[in-house]
């Protein structure tokens, strides 16, 4: 089991699906036990949409003839409950008379339990009995007795096996709690350090979503996006790319990349203006730069390897003394500014980029171990 991302927000593994069919199976016996040669035929009440899939695995393990019966109620808006219980659909059919067990994929505050039992003693149920899959005993304070618990969890946030967040995730047969810990890496690296072999490794080891600015705009632009579009158009007139339509971009990854634990911003930002805006875009969802890892070498060495490179390539011009002094000078200039911004957020961590490609991997390992 990975981490899933859904629109802006990553859940990470919490109960499988084995332990999950354990739980409905203990609910099972004794709720079989309970009902076991009842004459009549109680009516199991599916409260839509969250406890669909808990309802389906129950109903299969259930030995006595029973009615299914659905209505859909609402209480939460995104991760939040509102604590106000609305009635989306009224029940499908009649329970009147009959013995009800509402099945109920979660319980948190209870809000949704203690309406659902006064609606239906009003509909006439000679008796109800309510089943949860998942209860939260530390939001739950009310005094409705809750008969089958398949089992109880903390007071998180969670999604899969029917439980939902803003409509999706429903589909996942596994559970997953929110992720917090989403982590937003930089990496800063003059020409030269190896940034490009350092990133694929730590994009494999740390399930991150490498974002290479470059990249970014080329994909947008070929995928033909709005933001891809608007940006082809200022590249066709000659006109720089703004800062907004490439932090647009980048929000949009931010938002639509699943499966992944965080992710590596190589390229941005590269003013203290884009470091401010990235700032903003995080904390909109209460999430924050976790690290900026910068990989640095002595300018001696940038001039070596980029001399190495350039005579591997053919490419004589780049090897020039004056032209690689000239982007050493570029790569101080811009990236000083943005080392200090780091710094005094205490989010700055130099590497050493001397030495093997393993050692300095080593390093970077061993500061995102802590990050």
């Amino acid at each position: 089991m990975s981490n899933v991302r859904l629109f802006d927000k990553s859940f990470k593994p919490f109960i499988p699906n084995e332990r999950l069919e354990e739980a409905i199976d203990k609910v099972a016996e004794k709720i079989n036990h309970d009902f076991n040669g009842c004459t009549d035929c109680p009516v199991l009440l599916c409260v839509l949409n969250g406890s669909l899939m808990f309802t389906s695995e129950l109903m299969k393990r259930l030995t006595f003839n029973c009615e299914l019966v659905c209505i859909k109620l609402s209480s939460y808006n995104g991760t939040h409950t509102t604590g106000n219980v609305r009635e989306v659909m009224g029940l499908t059919r009649s329970i009147e008379g009959k013995r009800v067990i509402v099945v109920e994929d979660i319980v948190d505050s209870g809000n949704t339990i203690v309406a659902l039992k006064e609606l239906l003693k009003e509909k006439g149920a000679a008796e109800t009995r309510i089943c949860t899959m998942l209860l939260k005993p530390a939001s739950y304070t009310k005094d409705v007795k809750l008969d089958y618990v398949a089992m109880e969890i903390p007071d998180d946030f969670i999604v899969g096996f029917g439980l939902d967040y803003n409509e999706i995730g429903r589909n996942l047969k596994d559970i997953y709690v929110l992720d917090t810990d989403m982590k937003y890496f930089i990496l800063f690296g003059p020409p030269g350090a190896g940034k490009g072999t350092q990133a694929s490794a730590m994009v494999e080891k740390y399930n991150l979503c490498h974002i290479s600015t470059g990249e970014l705009l080329r994909g947008e632009i070929a995928k033909g996006t709005e933001l891809g579009l608007k940006a082809k158009a200022l590249i066709d007139a000659g006109e720089l790319v703004p800062d907004e339509v490439v932090e647009g971009m980048i929000e949009n990854k931010f938002k639509t990349v699943t499966g992944v634990s965080g992710f590596l911003l190589d390229g941005f930002p590269r003013t203290i203006a884009q470091a401010e805006a990235l700032d903003k875009m995080l904390a909109k969802n209460g999430e924050a730069v976790t690290s900026v890892v910068s990989i640095m070498i002595p300018d001696t060495m940038i001039m070596e390897r980029i001399k190495h490179r350039a005579a591997i390539e053919g490419r004589a011009d780049d090897a020039r003394d004056e032209t690689i002094n000239n982007r050493i000078k570029t790569y101080h200039e811009k990236t000083e500014p943005l080392v200090e911004y780091y710094k005094k957020a205490g989010k700055y961590e130099e590497i050493d980029g001397t030495g093997t490609i393993e050692e300095v991997r080593g390093r970077i390992f061993t500061m995102m171990d802590k990050a």
